[in-house]
Order: structure tokens, then C-alpha cells, then sequence
């Protein structure tokens, strides 16, 4: 009885396990290597974005340092 207990625990980790696996196209793998996938994406395009800002102000910290555009911080 405990084995047919355990093989039924067995069988449904496997069966959930295997539930997320998919097979993927060469065609479809463009979608999946989209940026939003990455999650150090978006930092990056952040720091970016930081960069940007601080250069156009003329101020180290842009809109969280303080400070303005004449670079008086």
C-alpha cells in the first residue's frame, strides 16, 4: 500500500514537472530572446536612461541628486 502511495506521488511530481516543458520553434525563439525577457534589461536601460538625464541637466543625480541644470549642485 505505501508503495503505490509513493508511485502515485512519483507519477505526479513527474506529470507537473514535465507540464512546464514546451517544445520551441526557431521561428518562436525570436519572441522569447526579447529584451523584456531579461531581467537586467531593465536596470540597464535604466542606468541608461540616468546617464541621459544627467548629461542634459548638467547635474550629477539628475532628478534624485539635487541641484540644477547650470550644474550648481
Amino acid at each position: 500500500m505505501q508503495h503505490r502511495r509513493l508511485a502515485r506521488v512519483v507519477l505526479s511530481m513527474l506529470l507537473l514537472a514535465s507540464a512546464g516543458c514546451a517544445t520551441v520553434h526557431p521561428w518562436q525563439r525570436e519572441h522569447l530572446a526579447d529584451r523584456i525577457m531579461d531581467p537586467q534589461a531593465v536596470a540597464r536601460e535604466r542606468a541608461a536612461e540616468r546617464h541621459w538625464v544627467e548629461t542634459r541637466e548638467g547635474a550629477i543625480g539628475g532628478p534624485l541628486g539635487g541641484g540644477g541644470g547650470c550644474a550648481c549642485n
